[in-house]
């Protein structure tokens, strides 16, 4: 996704709306990005909207699913390390920057995308909060019903522990 901002002046606000597909950490997503650019002396301000519909599988039972989510897109973007100075260059590379790099009078805001929908993915995927995943015996997904297997387990090195808490 590439804004235009050759033909902003000091001041000047540019609104942008894009649909595009994304591989955001391997996972593919529709995203619909909506907002503005505006020039100021500190560099192009980009805020915005993003609405994501992420296509996940589950962790517990390995069924896809999507899950929508929504997220800021707040991001600047300047150039203003004169790249001839060593100094400068050096003292970039060793501190964190505030703000994006861009060329050419276009902003490539696709990393800023991935990055706010990245931070928004769920840290485990799950279909719903009550999904009882695979049978761990014979792979069946219990969302669907029930194997029959016998999934008691006992670990044969605590089995002198149990006979301690019969009654």
């Amino acid at each position: 996704m590439l804004l235009d901002v050759r033909k902003l002046a000091l001041g000047d606000k540019k609104e942008f709306d894009f649909n595009t597909e994304l591989s955001v950490g391997g996972v593919p997503c529709s995203t619909h990005t909506s907002g503005s650019v505006i020039f100021t002396e500190e560099g192009y301000i980009v805020k915005g909207k993003i609405e994501a519909v992420l296509n996940l599988k589950c962790d517990r039972c390995l069924e896809s699913f999507s899950k929508n989510i929504v997220c800021a897109l707040d991001e600047v973007y300047s150039n203003d390390i004169n790249e001839n100075s060593e100094e400068n260059t050096a003292d970039a590379k060793n501190e964190d920057k505030d703000y994006r790099s861009f060329e050419d009078k276009a902003l490539d805001i696709d990393a800023a995308v991935k990055d706010a929908v990245m931070l928004e993915m769920p840290l485990k995927a799950l279909c719903s909060d009550d999904c009882r995943g695979l049978c761990f015996k014979c792979g069946q997904n219990l969302n669907k019903g029930e194997c029959g297997c016998d999934r008691a387990y006992s670990n044969p090195a605590f089995e002198g522990l149990m006979d301690l808490f019969k009654d």
